[in-house]
């Protein structure tokens, strides 16, 4: 009885052993001494909407008076957003986010959940 509880905890040893190497194998690459690399003049995003997630869309009408447009878009996502392509009327955070589009612009927006409000929070026209 005795050996065999010896053999079964040097299998489960054995075992442990080999599975902590095989998860080991997914890191070893990814380690990166990055030391000497000078991140300071990188260039991380020069458009207003960088680091936001975008979607496309169609302007298919502009409120400048209640600070709010409608946008035709295909699926929407954001950390706080997740709508199916639609054609919808949002708030715009900021009014002067409508100065330059018009209807029938195509642009890019970024919208977020505001005051428990979806909210176009970035928007840029594509040329």
């Amino acid at each position: 009885m005795e050996n065999l509880l010896i053999k079964t905890t040097a299998a489960f040893g054995f075992a442990m052993l080999v599975l902590n190497a095989y998860a080991d194998q997914g890191n070893g690459s990814m380690k990166m001494d990055m030391g000497n690399m000078k991140m300071n003049s990188m260039q991380m995003g020069s458009s207003k909407t960088a680091g936001l997630a975008t979607n496309e869309a169609e302007v298919k009408a502009v409120d400048k008076a209640g600070k709010a447009i409608t946008i035709q878009h295909g699926p929407l996502k954001s950390t706080t957003v997740e709508m199916p392509p639609m054609t919808m009327t949002f708030p715009v955070q900021n009014a002067s986010l409508l100065s330059t589009v018009k209807a029938g612009d195509k642009v890019k927006v970024a919208v977020e959940r505001v005051k428990d409000q979806a909210t176009v929070t970035a928007l840029t026209v594509e040329k």
